[in-house]
């Protein structure tokens, strides 16, 4: 469901994303870090994954910073892969076919890298981007060690970390183009919260998007100030022309509420200072993303309803309203032939 017509309040809640650039990696992360058990290979590379806007006709180059953590000196060799991404974002795997031939304009400033014990270093990409190249491409960027270790199972390994490189190309042809399929909540019926919820959201352009948005928590449809506000994709991450993702939410500010435990099983927990949450009735959760088609961020809606019933508590209490009316009547009765009695005493003794 599409709608360009979005409550002011509804804007004012969404965080902004700049579209400047495309990735198709599954979680945006800040560095990325290899570490194989017990051979002392401990390698951080940032920025991952490196991201790129690209002119065609023109030359650009970016850096990245590796840095060594182990207790002796590092060589890496840089080379190319590509990613295959599944339809549904689900699958990720590295391919050796590289897309638009990358290789004739992608290169490393050397053929190998070494980082000292502890130290960084730089590694160095220049794009020579042709001029018949679009709309966006991604590719791996791997860093193996020039050294053998062994591997738990007595193998020889050559360690590696691979850092995504992410490109967008700057066409006056590239097309922006999301649409929010399907916004659904795991039950229609929640004892107690936390209520989960799904959107699924496909991309039909040809440049690689990053929506965000929230979820608003509204007593009814017409509600002017939402009850709770959710972020949606706030680690950040993409989707790829041609595929669809899902994202999931999740809603919890409620009393009693489920918690993983250290058993890994959910268990209710009481926290009184959160007694003000306690949560009954129809709520209506109401989906806004957006993503930036190029000239102006475009919302996309979707809505649905879902009760929270805590029943056994509601039981348990209505119980309690039975028992406590039930014992004040009893009492009533007993304090109602008690006085009666007395005044049949009373007259008894007048005669």
């Amino acid at each position: 469901m599409r709608s360009n017509h979005v409550p002011q309040w509804l804007r004012s809640g969404l965080r902004r994303w700049p579209l400047g650039v495309a990735a198709i990696l599954l979680a945006c992360v800040p560095r990325v870090a290899a570490h194989a058990a017990g051979n002392d290979f401990t390698i951080q590379v940032s920025p991952s994954p490196l991201v790129v806007s690209l002119t065609p006709g023109q030359t650009q180059t970016n850096t990245v910073t590796i840095r060594n953590f182990s207790n002796h000196p590092e060589t890496l060799e840089p080379s190319l892969s590509g990613i295959n991404i599944s339809r549904d974002s689900e699958k990720v795997s590295l391919t050796s076919t590289l897309p638009a031939d990358i290789s004739q304009w992608l290169h490393f400033s050397q053929p190998g890298i070494t980082v000292p014990a502890g130290g960084t270093s730089q590694l160095t990409l220049t794009f020579a981007t042709p001029t018949n190249v679009g709309f966006s491409y991604a590719v791996a960027v791997n860093l193996t060690s020039t050294r053998t270790t062994q591997s738990s199972s007595g193998a020889g390994i050559k360690p590696q970390v691979v850092v995504f490189c992410l490109i967008n190309i700057n066409r006056s042809d590239a097309k922006s183009a999301l649409s929010l399929d399907n916004f659904s909540s795991s039950k229609s019926r929640y004892a107690f919260l936390p209520a989960d919820f799904s959107l699924h959201i496909t991309n039909s352009g040809n440049t690689i998007s990053q929506p965000s948005g929230n979820i608003f928590i509204q007593r009814s449809f017409g509600d002017s100030k939402p009850v709770a506000t959710i972020p949606i994709n706030p680690s950040g991450r993409y989707v790829l022309p041609g595929t669809a993702r899902a994202f999931a939410a999740s809603w919890g500010s409620g009393f009693p509420y489920y918690a993983a435990g250290k058993d890994g099983k959910r268990h209710l927990v009481w926290d009184w200072k959160h007694l003000s949450d306690f949560r009954i009735g129809k709520y209506v959760a109401r989906a806004v993303v957006t993503y930036d088609n190029g000239s102006q961020d475009v919302p996309l809606t979707a809505s649905l309803t879902f009760w929270v019933i805590p029943w056994w508590l509601v039981t348990l209490l209505a119980l309690l309203v039975v028992i406590v009316v039930t014992g004040l009547l009893g009492w009533g009765w007993l304090i109602f032939k008690g006085t009666k009695k007395v005044r049949g005493y009373a007259q008894h003794r007048k005669k």
